[in-house]
């Protein structure tokens, strides 16, 4: 099975599970860690003014948070799956979403957002990152924000179906291609983001 397909038939069962308005329907447990993890995110930099790509947009919900944080935004949100894209035009009507998978997608922002996106497990998702950092490093000017589930998470407190990845791996994977990152692990325990300036 395809990385696409594997993601695609993770969301359909939450989709039908879950209404449009919670946090579980994009594989969040609550909205109060989903505005941690975005509060986390936007802490890149002094947003206003920026154009952003939201990558894995899900149901849109980081463009409210933008736009309510941060003056003149720009926002674009992309995801994989057409059900997700169909919510958030639903949800967010004067928001821009679009179908599409980053490899793929041309254009330049200053910031690329991923918020959650990766932590599906799939055959390799250390190949999977890798891959993914060189297609956000294509479309950022300025810098790249993303967030993983951390290994550090308590052993009995992770769901099968999730990857959690090593935050020092993840680190100097990004150390090794970009001269100024920063990674932060102080805000949840089973959560890290990394911060990429270029």
């Amino acid at each position: 099975m395809t990385i696409k397909k594997s993601i695609t038939r993770f969301f359909d069962e939450m989709i039908v599970s879950y209404p449009l308005e919670s946090s579980e329907i994009i594989g969040w447990s609550s909205k109060e860690t989903q505005l941690i993890r975005f509060n986390t995110l936007v802490q890149i930099a002094d947003l206003n003014l920026s154009s952003i790509l939201d990558v894995g947009c899900g149901v849109g919900d980081l463009y409210p948070f933008l736009k309510e944080k941060f003056s003149a935004i720009s926002y674009q949100g992309i995801d994989l799956h057409p059900k997700m894209i169909q919510l958030a035009i639903k949800k967010y009507p004067e928001g821009s979403f679009k179908e599409a998978e980053l490899q793929n997608f041309s254009g330049q922002y200053d910031y690329v957002f991923v918020s959650g996106a990766f932590n599906l497990r799939v055959e390799d998702n250390a190949r999977y990152l890798s891959d993914q950092l060189s297609f956000m490093n294509r479309v950022a000017k300025k810098g790249i924000a993303f967030n993983l589930l951390s290994s550090y998470s308590k052993i009995d407190a992770r769901y099968p179906s999730l990857y959690y990845y090593n935050p020092l791996e993840v680190f100097t994977l990004c150390k090794n291609r970009f001269e100024r990152v920063i990674l932060r692990h102080d805000y949840l325990s089973n959560d890290f983001t990394i911060y990429i300036y270029k």
